[in-house]
C-alpha cells in the first residue's frame, strides 16, 4: 500500500549504503559519474513530477528528484558538500515524510487524487490543506523552514566543485517548487464541493501535524546544532576515504561551524 510504501522509502537506505560503502572507496571518477547521473536525474524526475496527472505518481517523481540531490552532495567528497547532503537527507526524510502522510490523509477521505482537475478541498480540512503546503515547500527549502539552510550548503557545495552542478541543482529545486504549488492548487482550491460528513483533521492527525511541525520550523529557526552534526559526520567519511589512499580536500578549505567568517 501507499502507507507501507512511505516507511520502506522515506528513510533512504540507498543513500545511506552509498555513504558507507561506495564513498569510502571510489576513485574520483566514479564519483563524478555517479552526481552526474544523479543530477539528470533529479531535473528529469522534477520536470516529470511537474506534469503528473496522478498524486501518486506526483509525489514518487517528487521523491527520487530530492534523492538524487542527496547523491550529488554526497558525491562531491568535500566537507561542504557532504554536509549539504547530510543536511538535505534529514530535511527530507522529515519534510517528504510528513507530505506523503498529508497526501495519504486525504487520500483515505476522497480516494486517489487526479490533478486533472481542481477539488477544493482547503474548507474541509485547512489543516491538512496548511501542512501540505509547509511540508512541500520545506522540501525544497523554504527560509524558515528545515530544508532552506540544507539546500543552500548543497548549492554551494555543488558550485565548488563544478559551476554548472549547482546551476542544475537550483533548477532542481525550482521544478520541484513549482510542482508543489501545480499540486497544492490542484487538490485544495477551486470550486468547494459539499460533503455530508466532516473531513476535517483527527486528533491523531493533528498530533502528527504538529509534532513535524515544530521539527521542521524549529529546525529552521535553530538550525546550528543539526548543521554541526552533520558537518561532523561529513568529516567522518572524509577520514575514511583518506585512509583508503584516495584523493580529498582538506575539511577546513569548505566549511567550520565553529569560523566566525561569513562563509
Amino acid at each position: 500500500s501507499f502507507g507501507t510504501a512511505l516507511l520502506f522509502v522515506t528513510p533512504m537506505v540507498g543513500a545511506y549504503g552509498a555513504m558507507r560503502l561506495v564513498l569510502p572507496v571510489a576513485p574520483d571518477s566514479i564519483l563524478q559519474a555517479i552526481s552526474f547521473v544523479s543530477l539528470f536525474t533529479s531535473v528529469y524526475a522534477a520536470g516529470m513530477a511537474l506534469v503528473q496527472q496522478n498524486s501518486r505518481r506526483f509525489f514518487c517523481y517528487l521523491f527520487l528528484s530530492h534523492s538524487s540531490l542527496v547523491l550529488v552532495g554526497l558525491e562531491s567528497a568535500t566537507a561542504l558538500g557532504l554536509t549539504g547532503a547530510l543536511c538535505v537527507w534529514l530535511s527530507v526524510g522529515l519534510s517528504l515524510g510528513g507530505f506523503g502522510i498529508t497526501l495519504r490523509c486525504v487520500e483515505t477521505r476522497c480516494g486517489e487524487l487526479s490533478l486533472k482537475h481542481y477539488h477544493g478541498l482547503f474548507e474541509h480540512m485547512p489543516i491538512l490543506a496548511g501542512f501540505f503546503l509547509l511540508t512541500g515547500l520545506a522540501s525544497i527549502g523554504f527560509p524558515g523552514t528545515i530544508g532552506f539552510i540544507a539546500v543552500e550548503l548543497l548549492v554551494e557545495g555543488a558550485i565548488d566543485v563544478t559551476p554548472w552542478a549547482g546551476v542544475a541543482v537550483v533548477i532542481a529545486a525550482a521544478l520541484n517548487g513549482l510542482a508543489v504549488m501545480h499540486a497544492y492548487f490542484h487538490v485544495f482550491t477551486g470550486t468547494v464541493n459539499k460533503s455530508s460528513i466532516d473531513l476535517s483533521g483527527r486528533r491523531p492527525e493533528r498530533l502528527a501535524v504538529l509534532v513535524l511541525t515544530v521539527l521542521i520550523l524549529g529546525g529552521g529557526v535553530f538550525p546550528g546544532y543539526g548543521v554541526a552534526s552533520r558537518y561532523h559526520a561529513a568529516l567522518e567519511l572524509i577520514r575514511s576515504r583518506s585512509k583508503s589512499g584516495l584523493h580529498v580536500l582538506e575539511p577546513e578549505e569548505n566549511l567550520n561551524p565553529s569560523d566566525p567568517s561569513p562563509h
